[in-house]
């Protein structure tokens, strides 16, 4: 299968509000309001006509959650017993052409893919070229351009087709020399919906793009096609939106307030066929847009407000997940049941079944609704540092609730490093300090003994935030040779105070290839400060 990269420059005119208005008078306004509040940390969402299911950032559970927004248990998800990102989808009507079951749902847990048929948990396909553990999208096509296959991205760029047999196909590397950004969010947009019509489109959250991936058999990548800030989802619009409790779109905002929100079915009147982008922060123009094709450019548009906090996942009703069949089979069971209510065998017969059918719902119900919220709450007093994914946010160092990423994968060719994944990492680190000028010094040591080069900053994303996660003035610095890193700040008052440092994985790529052992073992710390150090490893894929 051949591929081709194509790198265009930045797609056409990102139009503000304020031309649109100055160009066309149109405004496209949005009213989501706080849905639920019963999931604790919700982060992947799937919605249809008959259900809403959520995932917790930090429990191997899917929730269901009803029309007055209370949730209960749903399915049990194998886990690693730790926190992560777990997507959904449910497979479509149009599925079945490609094998699947309709109404079967799909959950991501690192680079496996679990399905849940009927209330039964099994793994469905493990992704092989996948080296991340978490931040893995999935979706479904549903027109065909990808013959109705299931989509899965990986967070290193990677993409996959997967059919109802669970064969895997990667179809595309959008950062085949490592490095790059953090795919999340994919959809495939409707035909003829401008020149990227019918393709895969994928969000970048750390370059800021939205990037595509073309019609098989070469399946060409354009990067940075659209620009969006802190790109984290993009979801369609169905042609006659449809709704669950009268909403059709659900988004998770997994830190702030920590609500699934809703937005009114009347928010998408006339908007059929378009396509949403939501942003995971608000910094910087963060915000959820509207695309449209005007017959030359795609132009987006505002659909604010913007639900507050670090938007996660997201699902717009989906049309086209059939309602359950079997639901009419037991009232014709029990209709020729009625026949026999003269003998009065018959009443004793009924009496007992209600009472042992149901009795285990609530339990189950009631079992599982309190044990989600305690997950996250002990880990944050102990944790002064902590190497985390690309994505992370200081809220969630703060709150224990960020994922510790423990090796990154590489590559070799010709002798020397030729790719890493993920593209980059973060040390955090926890200070308290008096009010005034402070310095600290972060250390980076090669343990193993079979490498040299050291991991440098990457361009952007290095901050010192307050107790509030607030951006504090600072000044960071890197000695090139060491890797060690000086950071400066004035504290304003006394307290509890974050540093992040962004470090670019594929800054090791061109070096010599570790050896004797390929194995290498990087330490992280900041020298006075007890409990600072974290470790990574750099292995050989």
């Amino acid at each position: 299968m051949k591929k081709r990269t194509k790198i265009t420059l930045r797609t056409k005119i990102y139009l503000t509000i304020a031309g649109l208005l100055a160009l066309t008078g149109i405004l496209y306004a949005s009213n989501p309001f706080a849905f639920s509040s019963s999931v604790p940390f919700p982060t992947g969402v799937a919605a249809t006509t008959d259900q809403l299911l959520v995932t917790p950032y930090c429990d191997d559970v899917i929730n269901q959650i009803d029309c007055n927004g209370q949730a209960s248990f749903f399915a049990n998800i194998p886990g690693f017993g730790s926190c992560r990102e777990k997507y959904l989808t449910i497979a479509p009507s149009q599925s079945a052409a490609a094998g699947f079951s309709p109404r079967d749902v799909f959950v991501t847990q690192g680079a496996l893919v679990y399905k849940v048929h009927e209330g039964t948990t099994t793994l469905f396909a493990s992704l092989g070229g996948c080296f991340a553990s978490d931040h893995n999208g999935i979706t479904f096509d549903h027109f065909g351009t990808y013959g109705f296959d299931m989509i899965v991205t990986c967070r290193e760029g990677n993409v996959f087709r997967i059919n109802g047999a669970g064969t895997v196909t990667q179809t595309a590397s959008l950062f085949p020399g490592g490095g790059g950004g953090q795919v999340e969010g994919p959809a495939v947009v409707p035909p003829g919906f401008g020149p990227h019509g019918g393709e895969i489109w994928v969000a970048d959250e750390v370059t800021n793009f939205i990037h595509t991936i073309g019609l098989p058999p070469t399946y060409t990548v354009t990067l940075n096609m659209l620009h969006h800030q802190f790109a984290e989802g993009i979801y369609v619009i169905p042609n006659s939106p449809c709704a669950y409790c009268g909403n059709a779109f659900y988004l998770a905002e997994q830190q702030l307030f920590k609500f699934v929100w809703a937005y009114p079915l009347t928010d998408f009147a006339g908007l059929g066929g378009k396509v949403l982008l939501t942003s995971e922060q608000d910094p910087d123009g963060g915000d959820t847009s509207l695309v449209t094709f005007d017959g030359l450019n795609y132009v987006q548009t505002s659909f604010g407000p913007r639900p507050p906090g670090v938007n996660e996942g997201s699902s717009m009703v989906d049309c086209d997940v059939p309602t359950p069949t079997p639901t009419p089979t037991p009232s014709a069971t029990f209709t020729p049941t009625a026949t026999f209510t003269p003998t009065a065998t018959a009443t004793a017969t009924f009496t007992p079944t209600p009472t042992a059918t149901f009795t285990p719902t609530p339990t189950a119900t009631a079992t599982s609704t309190p044990t989600p919220t305690p997950t996250p709450t002990p880990t944050p007093p102990g944790r002064v540092s902590q190497i985390t994914p690309t994505g992370t946010t200081c809220t969630e160092f703060k709150n224990g609730t960020a994922e510790t990423l423990s090796s990154l994968q590489y590559s070799v060719k010709n002798g020397v490093i030729n790719q890493v994944a993920p593209g980059v990492f973060f040390y955090w680190l926890k200070v308290t300090v008096p009010a005034g000028n402070n310095v600290f010094t972060v250390t980076e040591t090669i343990t193993t003994g079979n490498f040299s080069t050291p991991f440098a900053l990457a361009n952007g994303g290095n901050n010192v935030f307050n107790n509030n996660c607030n951006s504090t003035s600072n000044n960071i610095t890197q000695n090139s040779n060491t890797g060690t890193v000086t950071v400066s700040f004035n504290a304003p008052v006394a307290g509890d105070y974050f540093i992040s440092l962004k470090y670019s994985a594929g800054s090791v790529k061109g070096a010599a290839a570790p050896a004797p052992t390929t194995t290498v073992h990087y330490d992280f710390t900041t020298i006075g400060v007890p409990g600072s150090t974290s470790g990574l490893d750099l292995i050989k894929q």
